[in-house]
């Protein structure tokens, strides 16, 4: 019987010990995994500072009428630059004459500087995201254009002519941004290779905006870093 006793606590001890060493290497774990989170927020952070900054620099170098950025907080993981004073005609999604312009000369060190920010997170852990989205108010669009891709210009259709028509400014200005980058190298695959082109319509209005106001229609690109957990 003793010997049977023996034998029971020896094997008490041992499950002891299996259990402590499983719950030592759970905890080790769930460092190792915090550790990685923190270190890929810490350089999407540092990784968006940095661009906004660049970005500031690059608008003053362009005479200060081409983006506009949102604020950075803390905790922040992505960055909305807005194109200034982008203003389609009524009925067209063609990029105006305008902003072609204004393309030749910052699009390049533009996309340049979102393809540095992007490799930084990249880098970092995190999986990053480059977003062209196309917005509108919340106004019937009732052009008949085919070159925004609606259809019949009516009010049943507008929400759906709404989201067919940004969609077609934010692909007609992807389009002006890339002939562009033609002799750009890595910033042309940079931005064949991670940019995504959405048409939001009027889901998304301007922050403490009305819904019919003009500025609600307006065209940014959205630098995300989403954390791999």
């Amino acid at each position: 019987m003793a010997g049977v006793a023996v034998v029971f606590l020896l094997l008490a001890v041992i499950f002891i010990l299996e259990a402590h060493q499983q719950r030592e290497a759970a905890i080790r774990d769930k460092e190792a995994a915090i550790e990685k989170v923190d270190s890929q927020k810490e350089g999407v952070e540092e990784s968006l500072y940095a661009l906004h900054s660049s970005l500031q620099v690059l608008d003053a170098e362009l005479g200060g009428g081409f983006i506009a950025l949102s604020e950075l907080d803390g905790g922040v993981n992505a960055l909305e630059i807005e194109f200034k004073n982008m203003q389609f005609e009524l009925g067209q999604c063609r990029t105006p004459p305008a902003y072609v312009e204004q393309f030749e000369r910052g699009a390049g060190p533009l996309i340049h500087r979102v393809c540095e920010a992007v490799n930084a997170m990249r880098d970092a852990g995190a999986e990053p995201s480059i977003i062209l989205e196309g917005h509108t108010d919340d106004r019937p669009f009732l052009g008949t254009s085919s070159e925004c891709g609606v259809r019949d210009g009516v009010v049943q259709h507008s929400f759906e002519n709404n989201v067919r028509a940004s969609a077609a400014r934010a692909q007609e200005v992807f389009f002006t941004v890339r002939k562009q980058l033609r002799d750009a190298g890595e910033d042309r695959d940079c931005f064949d290779s991670n940019f995504v082109v959405s048409g939001r319509g009027q889901t998304a209005p301007r922050p403490g905006a009305d819904g019919g106001d003009a500025e609600n229609r307006r065209l940014v690109i959205r630098v995300r870093g989403d954390l791999r957990l």
